[in-house]
């Protein structure tokens, strides 16, 4: 089994193989007739794993190109979705042609990390992925909003026609410093036109008095809740870049439409914890959510990038089965004010770990304490560098692959 990039005639392809796996529907005359005029896009790159070449593809991903901040810097990243195999080519190791053959096209191109959103877990960490940030899923009875403060503030509905922008400039305020977040040239373009009414969907904005936009929503009814969550089958939203416009939607959500809904449900970053800020609420719930799987592309530039505390050295024991550039050891020496020293060394690391609890880590999903935790890394020699290293930082991935 091999795989390679599909040409953009073959695009199809890989379209079918989704329909197939995810029991969607599929339009064959319409889908030839887009592969008639097909062209590469430059947002993303399809591959495909054959027994031979001539064959249709026994399976096909996407990679979706990227970029994201880390530590105050851009990287590129590569969201991988779409994974599909057929049922007559499963287990024979189909998806593996094609991760691995992505993966170093990845790091030939630049690419500093990878992320996804796992069927299983177990089962993309065979490719070096780990399990990033959580997501907080909060459901809170409209009822029990009356207990919020009343906040200065008002809140406008999009309808066709109206801007965008103001959701992109919330969306930039909430997630600009926050590790793993995607840059976007628009919030969504499924919110475009009249899509939104269409597909049943309320967008409301939050002004603060002096008129600047401090969070929105995007809702759709889920029998008694309005569901606000950005999953697969609905990409809905709550976004909020202050408490105030938190409060102040919240408040909107209870007076426009208490008599409508029983509750809402919404989801905030793990690093942004609600409790103090609702904690009276007898109706509310909150749930962590996986927010998907990550895994170093490129384990030196993320080494050369991260933010360390204080000044120190750490020797680094990196594996990757798949990427052989970063399967090796990396003396990181930091200092403020200084860039980051990394050098390829043969001295025995101080831990050992793989790509994917790298990535995670130094993004600040998870801090050193969650080493002794975390089955596959080895702490050689305690030392307080793994704490300058690896600490808790705003970590989270809104987009969805």
């Amino acid at each position: 089994m091999f795989a390679r990039k599909l040409a953009p005639g073959e695009y199809w392809r890989a379209g079918l193989n989704m329909a197939v796996a995810f029991e969607s529907p599929f339009e064959f005359e319409k889908e030839q007739e887009k592969a008639a005029a097909a062209e590469v896009n430059p947002k993303e790159a399809l591959y495909g794993a054959f027994s031979q070449e001539g064959e249709p593809p026994a399976a096909s991903l996407v990679m979706n190109h990227k970029e994201v901040r880390f530590d105050g810097h851009i990287v590129k990243m590569g969201g991988v979705g779409g994974v599909a195999t057929l049922p007559t080519h499963r287990r024979g190791g189909a998806i593996r042609a094609c991760m691995e053959a992505s993966l170093r096209d990845l790091y030939s191109e630049g690419y500093a990390l990878s992320h996804l959103y796992p069927f299983s877990t177990a089962y993309y960490r065979q490719f070096g992925f780990a399990s990033a940030a959580r997501t907080v899923r909060w459901t809170v009875r409209l009822q029990d909003l009356r207990a919020l403060p009343q906040v200065e503030g008002t809140v406008r509905q999009l309808f066709p026609g109206d801007s965008l922008a103001p959701l992109l400039e919330v969306y930039n305020k909430m997630y600009g410093d926050v590790n793993f977040s995607c840059l976007r040239e628009t919030f969504d373009k499924a919110l475009e036109g009249d899509q939104p009414l269409a597909a049943k969907r309320w967008v409301f904005v939050w002004y603060d008095s002096a008129g600047a936009p401090g969070g929105f929503l995007v809702g759709t009814r889920q029998k008694d809740t309005l569901h606000c969550v950005p999953e697969f089958s609905s990409k809905d939203a709550f976004l909020f870049a202050s408490p105030q416009a938190l409060m102040g939607l919240l408040g909107f959500v209870r007076t426009a439409f208490i008599a409508n809904f029983e509750d809402i449900q919404f989801c905030v970053p793990a690093h942004i914890d609600l409790t103090a800020l609702l904690p009276e609420l007898s109706g509310m719930n909150c749930s962590s959510v996986l927010n998907g799987m990550a895994r170093a592309v490129n384990a030196r530039a993320l080494l050369e990038l991260c933010r360390c505390q204080g000044e120190g050295r750490l020797v680094l024991g990196v594996t990757d089965s798949i990427i052989p550039e970063n399967n090796r050891s990396f003396a990181l020496c930091f200092a403020p004010g200084q860039p980051n020293q990394v050098d390829p060394t043969n001295e025995a690391p101080d831990v050992t770990l793989d790509v994917g609890d790298l990535a995670v880590l130094l993004g600040g999903a998870r801090d050193g304490a969650s080493l002794a935790y975390t089955l596959g890394v080895q702490v050689h020699r305690p030392s307080p560098a793994l704490g300058q290293v690896f600490y808790s930082k705003p970590c989270h991935i809104l987009d969805l692959f």
